[in-house]
């Protein structure tokens, strides 16, 4: 007790400033610290989202569903150069053309390119790497587990100059024992089919359930009603199947089909037949 009031409690009064100088300084050095290891920490974290970020997968095409494209994507939000291709065991392929007659197929590796120089966010390369039914005859024949990396920049070669950019690794594992097997596959496919089948059906059923009725209808301004009801939906599926496949109008329904329906556009219900309406 007599120590704490020797040296704590009989402090001059320029010892308790100086000693709260030295506490301030601390606190302001551990704050300036806590602040740096921040301020990198989201600076590391901003850089991280903002750089490339390209990855190489497999799966199945979209135009046949027995064909497996290798694809690399840049999921980043900024562009990726120089994109290499790195593999341990590098992808095969059977040379199908130059089979024999006891089923031996020659294995090659992919042909991939040397470098993708380019690939914008979003942006995608793709090729068609093999058939899941053919690659299925050849067994272990044939290896079917991949490893591999892909290394890009995130600046372009500025021409042999020196120039800052770093570089970025991104590995993966093709395995196609990863993908649906083939029956299963098979089957899927089977069953939109049949699923398409059965909507087309149900389809033509409400046609002519909606046929059935309005044929028994007499009254002209009704009729006038369904005819102009039912060509503005013939309508909208034209212009709609012509944006999705930028077909010309003849070529959903015809020349004809076309035709056809330029003559009914000039027609109207008089007396139970049809007549022209510059006739009327």
């Amino acid at each position: 007790m007599d120590w704490f009031q020797d040296h704590v409690v009989g402090l001059s009064a320029g010892a308790w400033t100086a000693l709260a100088a030295w506490l301030a300084v601390l606190v302001g050095v551990a704050a300036l610290v806590y602040a740096s290891r921040q301020y990198r920490r989201t600076r590391g974290e901003a850089a991280e989202l903002t750089q490339p970020q390209v990855a190489m997968f497999m799966e199945p095409s979209a135009s046949d569903w027995h064909l497996i494209e290798l694809v690399v994507k840049n999921f980043g939000r900024t562009p990726a150069y120089g994109i290499r291709f790195e593999f341990a065991n590098p992808p095969t392929v059977g040379k199908y053309e130059n089979s024999y007659e006891d089923q031996y197929v020659d294995i090659m590796p992919l042909n991939l390119p040397a470098e993708i120089p380019y690939l914008a966010p979003t942006q995608e390369w793709r090729i068609v790497w093999d058939s899941a039914l053919d690659r299925r005859e050849l067994g272990e024949a044939i290896a079917s587990r991949f490893h591999g990396e892909v290394t890009f920049y995130d600046h372009p070669n500025a021409n042999g100059k020196a120039k800052a950019r770093n570089q970025f690794r991104s590995s993966a594992v093709l395995d196609w024992a990863t993908l649906h097997p083939v029956e299963r596959m098979e089957l899927l496919t089977a069953h939109d089919l049949a699923r398409q089948e059965k909507q087309k059906l149900e389809l033509l059923r409400n046609l002519l359930t909606y046929f059935h009725y309005a044929a028994n209808e007499s009254r002209e301004e009704v009729l006038r009603t369904e005819i102009n009801r039912m060509r503005a939906v013939a309508d909208a599926l034209r212009e709609r199947y012509r944006a999705q496949y930028n077909a010309p109008a003849d070529d959903y329904y015809g020349p004809e089909a076309n035709n056809i329906a330029f003559e009914e556009a000039h027609t109207t219900v008089i007396n139970g037949r049809h007549r022209r309406r510059d006739e009327i």
